[in-house]
């Protein structure tokens, strides 16, 4: 209570006490004692008044110790227990702290209103009446448990003159759309109230809707950072913690989860997005009808007929993107970008609320989970290129005769064609994936500028068949283990005549490539008769850490028929027989073309990574400078503009002149489409070219559920914490511990200076 005792200003005062004792001594000694017969008359008249000259010189000296104490003592701003205050009758100084929780779930009803606008109008109340108070000096701090870390209000006086601004700014609250994490706020808050309080007598009040979600800590593991235990530890280190309870008693809620398509987003083909809906009540919803929406198309719709309490449904919404009218996807040559290579879409789910019936509304209690999006970045197509080693007057003859069946409308698919000599001088940057079919070599220049762009993100397929020379072969893409291909080819293995046959055997952990086919019928590619393959090596040293095989034969060798490896930012493929029918009867199977569509997708990715971001979080997107100016804005839901310069890459290496760069745009807080906004360089200088990106809420807000009265008992809140409903946060009151006396100091020192001087002037006069 006394720590004040420590402040260095006390230390100061304590050898400053000494300086009048110390002119006293030196004083004494300023005098020379001189023999003198008169004196002798005079030492017997002061021995009559000695005593009393001593006496007053002491009270004298005592005085001024006593000023330079209690100058030390207004410095070092002491404060006394309120039962000592109250006896000095010196007014008490008060810091509100207020946490508010301003997530989304308090945008729930509690009654006819939302549960933020209830707690802003009782922390209204509570502020006026704390302003009006004459008992007392007020302060008030204010934090959002959205960015504990920037308090709304910080300290501020709490007066009249100062409630109106301040009550303005209460208000102004709003929900946030991010999550609420309660362990920083709690631990923000237990840092806050443990500083210097400077006298004060901080009182913490914590507002929430108590959602179990927000005070459970089992996903830490750590039980000593659970928000409960921090908000116990910041209790005991005030003059009183209040809990109070903002929200009602319903809980029931609905939520689209996720929107999230199967597949690439390719034109001219059919998508199919799933959609993930969310029951977070203790009843069952039926009939939830479900609207999906691209841009401004007409939505269509997909009911769930029912959604048990605590599960999820998921639905599926299938569309087609139309082709652009310009340019098709890619580059023209490996320097000029001729645009992006998308085209982006808003696609919007949402719950039919009026389709509802009454039960089925009061099971959905926010709205704003109701809906998700989905920022579609849709490609022409995929470019694909089919590179023919072994070319036929006949097309069924021809090497990539099924690749080519392949890339029909709805498949998604751009395919080229092309010989081993159009291959050398091709623009391999226009292209996703190159098949490399019954191909084994190619010059050093195109094997160096093959291998660069599958670094950077390109995918190879080989498909060797019988033109295909092993030795050849091995030198141009196995290079001994340095070069593209994982596998050493050896030689042909199986039966030409065709007499004899061995089968597929799929790998357990099934490749992505085939697990559509693998899921609907386990046994298609096990029936698949392949005749002649190329029995092959692997290489060893990068088994099971760059390389998978997830495809093999049923010969008594187990020999591999596909190889998986990843090479830099890209991917190669090797299968062990040709795209032809002269080896297998795998191309004319049924199960080909699905395989080969889904291969390319794998090796195409998700084309709409990144474009979807969380409340919070961090947009980032390269940017071709050489194409698009530095300076690159972006579009917020409400159409509020920001700018951002595109910086180099932090990872690129100093000596490189790369044109990508990077952009970034922090704490991206609202949720809705964001259109980043990129403008050209060349001679359609000033176009604009929008990248959109999506942000949903997080699915954690969506759960309502509060904490059950058997969770609070115990421990679970400390003594100090007192729990409170909103009605009942104006009766509460604090007796504060600490009181700061600085103006009963200041009145002693001017009272101890005069009467000082006053005896001094007295007693001196009378000598």
């Amino acid at each position: 209570m006394l720590t004040w005792f420590l402040n260095p200003w006390m230390l100061l005062g304590g050898l400053a006490i000494a300086s009048p004792i110390l002119i006293h001594l030196l004083n004494k000694r300023r005098f020379k004692i001189v023999e003198w017969a008169a004196m002798d008359f005079l030492f017997e008249a002061d021995k009559k008044n000695r005593r009393r000259v001593q006496l007053e010189n002491f009270i004298l000296l005592a005085l001024r110790c006593l000023a330079l104490l209690l100058l030390a003592l207004l410095l070092a701003r002491p404060f006394l227990p309120s039962g000592v205050s109250d006896v000095l009758q010196q007014a008490q100084r008060f810091e509100r702290v207020l946490l508010i929780d301003d997530s989304l779930s308090q945008r729930v009803l509690n009654g006819p209103l939302p549960a933020m606008q209830v707690t802003t109008r009782a922390v209204r109340d509570l502020v006026t009446d704390l302003a009006n108070s004459e008992d007392t000096e007020e302060y008030l701090t204010v934090m959002v448990t959205s960015h504990p870390d920037q308090p709304v209000l910080s300290n501020e006086p709490l007066n009249g003159s100062t409630v109106g601004a301040l009550v303005q700014t209460l208000d102004d609250l709003t929900c946030s759309d991010q999550v609420a994490d309660y362990r920083a706020s709690m631990e923000q808050l237990r840092q806050y109230v443990s500083g210097n309080a400077d006298g004060l007598n901080r009182v913490a009040y914590v507002f929430s809707d108590m959602r179990s979600r927000d005070w459970d800590a089992s996903d830490s593991g750590d039980g000593e950072s659970a928000p409960n235990r921090l908000l116990n530890e910041a209790a005991e280190m005030t003059a009183g913690c209040f809990l109070v309870d903002t929200a009602s008693a319903l809980d029931g809620n609905l939520a689209v989860t996720a929107v999230r398509p199967d597949g690439n987003l390719v034109a001219d083909k059919v998508m199919r997005f799933s959609v993930d809906v969310a029951n977070y009540g203790t009843r069952v919803v039926q009939n939830v009808r479900l609207l999906m929406q691209v841009d401004e198309n007409q939505p269509v719709y997909e009911v769930v007929p029912s959604i048990a309490p605590g599960e999820t449904e998921t639905v599926a919404f299938r569309h087609v993107f139309a082709r652009r009218d310009d340019e098709r996807f890619g580059v023209d040559d490996d320097s000029a970008n001729v645009g992006l290579p998308f085209v982006s879409y808003r696609v919007k789910v949402e719950i039919d609320r009026p389709s509802l019936d009454e039960q089925s509304l009061a099971a959905d209690q926010m709205i704003e989970d109701s809906s998700a999006i989905f920022a579609a970045r849709i490609m022409d197509g995929i470019p694909v290129l089919l590179v023919d080693g072994d070319p036929s007057a006949s097309a069924e003859r021809s090497e990539t005769h099924y690749l080519r069946s392949v890339g029909v409308t709805g498949t998604g698919l751009d395919i080229d064609v092309a010989t081993v000599s159009e291959f050398e001088t091709a623009s391999l940057s226009r292209y996703s994936v190159i098949f490399l079919c019954n191909v084994d070599e190619a010059t050093l220049e195109r094997m160096g500028s093959l291998e660069t762009w599958v670094r950077e993100g390109g995918s190879l397929v080989l498909m060797p068949g019988n033109r295909v020379r092993a030795e050849t072969f091995n030198k141009a893409f196995f290079n001994e283990g340095e070069g593209l291909s994982p596998l050493k080819l050896r030689s042909m293995g199986g039966d030409p005549t065709m007499n004899r046959w061995v089968n597929f055997e799929v790998d357990p952990q099934v490749h992505p490539a085939l697990r559509v086919i693998v899921e609907s019928d386990a046994s298609s590619l096990g029936n698949v008769d392949v005749f002649s393959w190329w029995t092959s090596e692997l290489n060893e040293e990068l088994a099971d850490k760059t390389v998978s095989v997830p495809l093999r034969l049923t010969d008594k060798d187990h020999s591999i028929a596909m190889a998986d490896r990843s090479w830099g930012d890209g991917d190669v493929i090797v299968f062990t027989i040709p795209g032809d029918g002269d080896w297998s009867m795998w191309p004319s199977s049924p199960t080909f073309a699905p395989v080969v569509i889904d291969l390319v997708d794998y090796l195409v990715g998700q084309s709409s990574d990144g474009a979807a971001i969380s409340p919070g979080e961090t947009i980032r997107y390269p940017v071709d400078v050489s194409v698009y100016d530095e300076r690159v804005a972006l579009r917020d839901p409400d159409n509020e503009r920001i700018e951002a310069i595109a910086r180099p890459s932090g990872d690129a290496e100093p000596d490189q002149r790369s044109v990508m760069y990077q952009v970034s745009f922090d704490d991206v807080r609202k949720r809705g489409f964001h259109t980043l906004e990129l403008k050209r360089k060349d001679e359609s200088s000033g176009q604009i070219e929008p990248v959109l990106f999506a942000t949903n809420l997080d699915a954690r807000e969506s759960d309502l559920t509060r904490m059950s009265a058997s969770s609070l008992d115990g421990d679970f809140f400390s003594g100090k914490v007192n729990r409170v409903s909103m009605t009942q946060l104006g009766q509460q009151t604090v007796a504060g511990a600490n009181t700061e006396i600085w103006t009963t100091l200041l009145l002693f020192v001017f009272g101890v200076l005069m009467l000082e001087q006053f005896l001094g002037w007295f007693w001196g006069r009378s000598r």
